[in-house]
């Protein structure tokens, strides 16, 4: 060979050289600031539909992989037997309040005789002194002076039984004895709250997706008899999946909640998906298994153990790009900043930091965060 055509080939084999360690470089610095798993796949909460009441279905609004809003009818029961119950109760309700009017109309009537006791008692009083003075005189017999003094007795007993009267009527009636509060008595709450429990076993009939999503499972059909319970359908809500990483446990030495993510999906290939570590697990996927592994025996072989990592996306999956409960993705994580906490939930603490009300749980703050991650140009904290 050639000691020019040597020295060209030598010159091309260190260009080429110098060319690769560029990307090699990079590839080995990516290895070290990423760990990265292939056993991921997304998850998330399903939601199983079942009725509070037994019943017969007359209606079907929904089928499988239909597309739901929170509060949206799903079916309705045959409601006949319910709104039976709801008139009986109305009836039951009227019946106590006749009862309470019932009771005061006892009561006036007991303090009505109990004002003519006292009157009868005054009179029988008078004709008593008068009786006694005559008969110290020798006007009258002693026979007149013995009917007075019985009359006396009389009017004082029929006194006594007219106030034991009242105080029976205000003791039937208990309570608070102004017009105001006539129907705040016990057997007219037990009537009302009868009538309350008929009217939501009433409402009961008629069952609503608790969450929007994607409905799957369905099992009921018009006509069947179902019971409480009863699993009927299941919703999928999509816009909260999540992805639960197996890792391994000596993957996870650097790994920090809030570190970024980068997830590729199989069903989309050369797509990614911008995410962040939510949490790590508190113990390893064959801990909390339904047989877990008994290590304390003779033949022990030590065996890598994995652990489920959290992650959740920064922002609501394209819409030509869904993902789906169970699909298998492959995630990187960034481990390059390690300052983050290892026992924390990043929804936990945007939960405390916006103080939701009951019905707004950290479920709805993931949906409702996910475009106010980094990287979305909005801020964590946002209220709607």
């Amino acid at each position: 060979m050639k000691p020019v055509l040597r020295k060209v080939l030598l010159a091309l084999l260190i260009i080429a050289l110098i060319v690769a360690i560029i990307p090699a470089w990079r590839y080995y610095q990516f290895l070290a600031s990423h760990v990265s798993t292939d056993d991921a796949y997304v998850d998330g909460t399903v939601a199983l539909v079942s009725s509070r009441v037994p019943g017969s279905v007359i209606r079907l609004f929904v089928e499988d992989n239909w597309k739901v809003e929170g509060g949206q009818p799903l079916l309705i029961l045959d409601p006949r037997d319910y709104q039976a119950r709801v008139d009986e109760a109305e009836a039951q309700l009227e019946r106590a309040e006749q009862s309470v009017d019932q009771l005061f109309a006892q009561l006036d009537a007991a303090e009505a005789g109990l004002t003519l006791a006292d009157s009868q008692l005054h009179q029988a009083n008078i004709d008593y002194v008068r009786a006694r003075s005559l008969a110290h005189e020798g006007v009258v017999s002693r026979e007149y002076y013995d009917q007075a003094e019985t009359g006396q007795r009389v009017a004082l007993a029929d006194r006594a039984l007219a106030e034991h009267q009242v105080e029976q009527a205000r003791a039937a009636l208990g309570g608070n004895m102004e017009d105001s509060a006539r129907y705040q008595r016990p057997i007219v709450a037990q009537a009302r709250a009868a009538l309350q429990m008929a009217k939501l076993d009433l409402s009961y009939t008629e069952i609503r997706a608790p969450l929007g999503g994607i409905v799957t499972r369905k099992s009921v059909h018009v006509g069947n008899r179902i019971q409480p319970g009863e699993p009927l359908l299941a919703i999928v809500p999509v816009d909260r999946l999540y992805i639960t990483a197996n890792y391994k446990e000596t993957q996870l030495t650097d790994v920090r909640v809030g570190q970024p993510v980068k997830i590729e999906a199989d069903i989309y290939p050369g797509y990614t998906y911008d995410a962040h570590v939510d949490s790590i697990s508190v113990g390893t996927g064959a801990a909390f298994a339904l047989l877990p592994p008994e290590n304390a025996t003779g033949n022990w072989v030590k065996v890598v153990q994995r652990v489920p990592v959290k992650i959740v996306l920064n922002r609501p999956p394209p819409p030509d790009k869904p993902l789906r409960v169970g699909l298998s993705v492959d995630v990187n994580i960034d481990i390059a900043d390690t300052s983050g906490p290892l026992l924390s939930s990043t929804l936990q603490n945007q939960y405390d930091q916006n103080q939701l009300t009951p019905g707004q749980g950290p479920e709805r703050l993931q949906s409702r965060n996910q475009s106010a991650m980094p990287g979305s140009g909005e801020p964590a904290t946002r209220q709607q």
